[in-house]
């Protein structure tokens, strides 16, 4: 299992207005200046993205000096060297199927380019609710998805049911889909549909943690996508 380092969706946000208020500006913002663009409730929430930015080598500054942030890598487009942009374009459910399926665009991850690799459809997904929590998807985590309808069992999936979204492990079986949920400490059921009324938006390749305070974020590839289960 590999895992690599990437930025959280609120630390890309930082960075990416850092740069643009440096470039228009000339010097950093304060403290106080980031806890009120981000609406945050105190200036510890802007100190944790700024040190989890610090230790990816985004970022330095003097902790005694007043506007010292200073970005080290990338340029103003918003964008740092070595990640990619990718658009959130919908939120599904780990629960039931009350969760529909709905174009955001207005949010965007940074990730880092090793983490795509070769595919390049490529799609954030964030997940609602908990029932895929044993596969390391929580509520509000971000589901990084190849856009793809070849899977196979075993798979984690993104699965489009009428007008709304699920993320479920995938197995076909003599024309009936099973989407499975894994959360073994939850009353939760399999979805059980025939192969003509579901559509597979994409494969699940990573998860990102959602929670904004988290500040080292670890990536996972999950084992066992593509086996026979």
């Amino acid at each position: 299992m590999a895992q690599r380092t990437t930025v959280t969706p609120a630390q890309g946000k930082t960075l990416s207005f850092l740069k643009r208020y440096i470039a228009k500006n000339g010097q950093a913002p304060t403290m106080d200046e980031l806890r009120t663009e981000f609406s945050l409730r105190s200036l510890r929430s802007v100190t944790q993205r700024l040190e989890g930015l610090e230790r990816k080598g985004l970022i330095t500054r003097d902790r005694f000096q007043h506007r010292s942030i200073q970005v080290l890598k990338g340029d103003h487009s918003g964008i740092s060297a070595g990640t990619i942009q990718i658009p959130v374009i919908a939120s599904a459910g780990c629960d039931a199927m009350e969760v529909y399926a709905q174009d955001e665009f207005g949010e965007y991850i940074l990730v880092d380019k090793n983490l795509i690799s070769v595919h390049t459809n490529i799609a954030a997904i964030k997940a609602v609710g908990d029932s895929m929590q044993d596969a390391g998807i929580r509520n509000g985590d971000y589901v990084i998805v190849e856009v793809t309808e070849e899977v196979e069992n075993g798979d984690r999936v993104v699965a489009i049911l009428g007008n709304m979204a699920v993320i479920k492990q995938f197995k076909r079986a003599e024309g009936v889909v099973y989407l499975h949920p894994e959360n073994a400490s939850g009353d939760y059921h399999p979805i059980i549909v025939g192969a003509e009324d579901t559509k597979i938006f994409g494969k699940v390749l990573s998860v990102i943690p959602g929670v904004e305070w988290v500040d080292d974020i670890k990536i996972e590839y999950y084992p066992g996508y593509s086996s026979k289960r």
